[in-house]
């Protein structure tokens, strides 16, 4: 009897052990899956988190991106939505669905590389602008230049213009101014006077305007008043002037002289000194005097 008591409690020790061992292992094995569990939540945690990250980095990059061309805005907008979208998905998935997270992991992948193909657009827009601006300022370095030297040109031009009418107008010389009686004959007395007869030679001029031109005379007597027979009037300097007496001449660019005379039957001439003025072709071109006894 006591030998079976002994062997039948050597069996439960028996299978007390092995009942624990077992626990053991069990126990074992629960902490190593609980343990390696943790740490697949803890590395998609992780990735979930990186991946966060990177779609707000992306989100910051279409926010930095500008670009002058509208459409190219728009579509930027619509991806950058897109984004905010991937986001706001990834917010509500759990880290533990893996399949959710690679998924985002690709679509992200895809936003990149539309981000990449927008950011050569838009360099290339730029660098198109850069050309375009460059040659703007060239445009308009070289239009001001131009016009620089239309105005230098114009200027010359109008000196030129200056110098040639200057050249062009018909001087005269040798004026000599002289009484006459009424039988033409020289005087110098006040009394004897009937007409003043001005005489002088248009100098020749090649480049002076040829052909018919009027010569006007002003005279005025000693105490500065003019001397005229009626009123007729010419024009010098956009000035209607009295003039005591003209000619008309065919003036062609030769030596030429001319007289011009002034005086009538009813004229009275008095002691003094006398000027003439003489013009022609709307300038005043000489002056001459004569003393009266």
């Amino acid at each position: 009897m006591e030998t079976t008591h002994t062997q039948s409690g050597k069996a439960v020790k028996g299978i007390t052990i092995a009942l624990s061992v077992v626990l053991l292992a069990v126990i074992a094995i629960f902490v190593y899956v609980w343990l390696d569990r943790s740490k697949l939540i803890d590395e998609l945690t992780t990735d979930k988190q990186g991946l966060t990250l990177n779609l707000e980095q992306l989100r910051a990059e279409y926010d930095d991106l500008q670009t002058t061309n509208d459409t190219i805005n728009l579509r930027l907008i619509e991806e950058r939505e897109k984004v905010d979208l991937l986001i706001e998905r990834l917010k509500t998935t759990e880290a533990t669905n893996r399949a959710k997270i690679r998924q985002y992991e690709q679509e992200l992948g895809l936003l990149r590389d539309v981000m990449r193909s927008y950011v050569r657009q838009i360099d290339s827009l730029n660098t198109l602008n850069q050309a375009l601006r460059a040659e703007t300022i060239r445009a308009r370095n070289d239009a001001a230049e131009t016009d620089k030297k239309y105005e230098t040109l114009v200027k010359h031009t109008d000196e030129l213009t200056q110098k040639v009418e200057k050249g062009a107008v018909v001087r005269i010389r040798d004026i000599k101014v002289v009484a006459i009686t009424s039988k033409a004959k020289a005087t110098d007395k006040a009394k004897s006077v009937a007409k003043i007869k001005t005489c002088f030679m248009f100098v020749e001029n090649s480049i002076a305007e040829r052909g018919f031109r009027n010569v006007y005379i002003r005279v005025k007597g000693p105490d500065n008043i003019l001397l005229a027979q009626g009123q007729h009037f010419f024009t010098v300097d956009n000035e209607q002037l009295i003039y005591s007496d003209m000619r008309e001449i065919d003036y062609q660019g030769e030596d030429l002289e001319v007289c011009v005379f002034y005086g009538g039957a009813n004229e009275k001439f008095i002691k003094g000194v006398y000027t003439v003025d003489i013009y022609s072709g709307g300038d005043l071109v000489g002056t001459g005097q004569l003393l009266l006894k």
